[in-house]
């Protein structure tokens, strides 16, 4: 198997600017819709640079580096390929672990359920948007 680090540079550079553009605009949203309304003022964080910057590099790192390296290593193999391959990646991917979480969470913990449909919303949204960019790019 041979690994295209180029490739999995382009994936990284153009699944990062994504994520950028979709966390902005979310964020923009949050300002908006009052989404954190049933929780303490205690218990929330204060929104800031610092947040915005932690929150995207997780995010990065585990939307689009981990992606980009494990499509890289396995597309040869995968039997799935293009734009349908990376949309069935991520709903894969959505079921199987971000659904469980956040149904989990819901049933734990008494979370505003508004809260937590937006969250998985959002996380479909941005995971579903990165794997598109990672299948297509190793399709050219």
């Amino acid at each position: 198997m041979i690994v295209s680090f180029e490739l999995i540079t382009w994936c990284l550079v153009a699944g990062a600017a994504y994520l950028l553009i979709i966390d902005l605009l979310w964020y923009k949203l949050e300002n908006i819709i009052p989404m954190f309304g049933g929780f303490p003022d205690h218990l929330l964080e204060s929104r800031g640079v610092g947040w915005f910057v932690s929150t995207y590099v997780i995010e990065f790192v585990f939307f689009v580096m981990l992606p980009s390296v494990i499509y890289g290593w396995f597309y040869t193999v995968i039997p799935f390929y293009g734009i349908r391959g990376g949309v069935a990646a991520a709903l894969f991917v959505y079921i199987l672990g971000m659904i469980p979480v956040g149904m989990l969470s819901l049933f734990r913990i008494k979370l505003p359920v508004m809260y937590i449909l937006y969250l998985m919303f959002g996380l479909l949204i941005k995971f579903t948007g990165i794997m598109i960019i990672i299948s297509y790019l190793y399709t050219l």
